[in-house]
């Protein structure tokens, strides 16, 4: 579906929230309303329409496409194959990086060493996968949900484990910009898990932020990763004392 398309049928349910009809729409626009019929039967809208319809139902352009992308259906995790594909590819999991971060294909050829070919095909790839959209203009658009996430003992957590894990703990976090806790202590069962969901919300908030800061450009945000860990866990280099 264009996005033309989905921007009419979410003007549609809109209008059918509000109980307006294409007759009261007609009379709001001094319209007929075999002519509003028409314009939402072949999505034929002058810009100027468009405003004056969005004017009717108190949204601006940008509330309407912001209503629509949020409406269509967004996968929340990839295939066991794909994950394998993409981790199998530097590339390939370098683009699927900066898009997944709301980077621009533009942005992601000026930074790194990937031609326009190769990255066209690349997006061909993820297209494939539904984890984008491949629109005219080489533009994109991110088919994950806010809570997407990589699969439990997938290829791409077990790539994070072999090959990055080790190498973000091997920071100092001494600089005004990172931070590690360490916390120690015997905690109940229940207060555990409370403390577990209490971590989830942060991981929300997390993925809000990201959300909010999208449409900066990549230069403007830095690449940030965040931990949050909490586990029963005992010292194996204690084991040897226990009765």
């Amino acid at each position: 579906m264009t996005t033309s398309s989905r921007i009419v049928d979410t003007l549609k349910r809109q209008l059918k929230v509000r109980g307006i009809t294409y007759r009261g729409l007609a009379e709001r626009l001094d319209l007929s309303e075999s002519a509003v019929k028409h314009m939402f039967s072949t999505g034929n809208f002058s810009l100027r329409r468009l405003d004056d319809v969005c004017a009717v139902l108190e949204l601006d352009i940008g509330d309407l496409v912001n209503i629509s992308e949020s409406q269509q259906p967004k996968i929340e995790q990839l295939s066991e194959e794909n994950e394998q594909e993409i981790v199998g590819d530097t590339r390939l999991l370098l683009v699927a990086y900066c898009l997944i971060n709301y980077w621009t294909f533009d942005e992601i050829i000026r930074r790194y060493d990937i031609s326009m070919a190769e990255g066209l095909k690349y997006l061909r790839k993820l297209d494939r996968m539904k984890v984008i959209e491949l629109q005219p203009g080489d533009r994109v658009r991110l088919l994950i949900a806010n809570n997407f996430s990589w699969r439990k003992n997938g290829a791409i957590e077990k790539f994070f484990r072999s090959d990055v894990q080790s190498e973000f703990f091997s920071h100092h976090f001494q600089d005004d910009d990172s931070v590690r806790i360490v916390k120690n202590g015997m905690l109940t069962q229940s207060a555990q898990r409370q403390l577990i969901e209490r971590l989830k919300a942060m991981g929300d908030l997390f993925d809000d932020t990201t959300w909010d800061e999208r449409k900066l450009s990549a230069t403007e945000r830095r690449g940030t990763t965040m931990v949050l860990a909490l586990r029963h866990w005992f010292f194996e280099g204690f084991r040897h004392l226990e009765r």
